[in-house]
């Protein structure tokens, strides 16, 4: 079974945390391609990732993909959230992991960003 798992900062502001838990429920609502998706947060706020990754697991995810939802590559992306699915792999090494380039660089942002300005 297949799952994805996106990836937030998190923040102190609660309203923050749940506007994006709403997106990634009206995604899970349209989407096809996995049997599970579920929203985690990288510090501040939970779930965090690797409680969301265990939360897969035990509803039988085999294959779990990783979106982080960040404009660009900074350190937590480049740095924090490769190291936080090395371990994860190293607790499961039944399970595929697998990371997906982050929100920024999806070939789509500039059109959405260029219809929301126009």
């Amino acid at each position: 079974m297949k799952a994805l798992i996106f990836i937030a900062h998190g923040s102190k502001k609660e309203l923050s945390n749940n506007e994006f838990k709403s997106m990634v429920e009206n995604i899970k609502s349209k989407d096809k391609k996995y049997d599970f998706i579920e929203s985690s947060f990288l510090e501040i706020a939970l779930p965090s990732i690797e409680d969301s990754t265990k939360k897969l697991i035990e509803k039988g995810a085999k294959e779990i993909s990783f979106y982080p939802f960040f404009l660009n590559s900074g350190k937590h992306v480049a740095i924090d959230i490769p190291n936080i699915i090395k371990n994860l792999q190293k607790q499961y090494p039944n399970i595929s992991f697998f990371p997906l380039e982050h929100f920024g660089k999806s070939r789509y942002i500039e059109d959405i960003i260029l219809k929301d300005i126009s």
